[in-house]
């Protein structure tokens, strides 16, 4: 009996999928445990708007044809990995890695040698074990507590 690797695909959002991935983003932070009331809460701050996928790199992670995450990147003023989630049944299967490692080809393509993260605290762990490095905290008055902010430098065997 053979069995297939999963296959996993990275595409260009659309602006139509917007409200999706916003749904996205709340049901993998509650892989942390948060209450419903509590996710809901946060809405407003992790919604992503038909907006923010026309002005930024906005990618949807599939699995096997199925959206189960995305990530986004900002470059204006500096660079920023914006968001990476992932839904809780993808969460721990090197998903999260493979999408990272997608996500710093554009980095690379991009000539950015290092851009920041504002981390999840539960996510910190993920960032720190792929090269990111803490360089402070931003205050969320949304989650009432600090946020750990990271800075990923590529070197340069990284950037070849």
């Amino acid at each position: 009996m053979t069995t297939t690797a999963p296959m996993i695909d990275i595409n260009a959002a659309h602006p139509d999928q917007a409200e999706f991935l916003s749904d996205i983003a709340i049901e993998a932070k509650g892989h942390w445990g948060y209450s419903r009331e509590k996710l809901d809460s946060w809405r407003n701050t992790l919604k992503v708007e038909p907006q923010y996928i026309r002005h930024h790199i906005v990618k949807t992670i599939s699995l096997n044809e199925k959206v189960i995450g995305f990530f986004a990147i900002k470059h204006d003023e500096e660079a920023v990995l914006d968001h990476l989630w992932l839904l809780p049944e993808a969460i721990g299967k090197g998903i999260g890695k493979i999408a990272f490692h997608e996500a710093l080809k554009i980095f690379r393509k991009l000539e950015i040698a290092a851009f920041t993260i504002i981390s999840d605290p539960d996510a910190k762990g993920f960032y720190l074990h792929v090269g990111a490095r803490q360089i402070g905290e931003v205050e969320s008055i949304a989650q009432q507590c600090m946020l750990p902010k990271l800075i990923f430098e590529l070197n340069e065997t990284q950037k070849a």
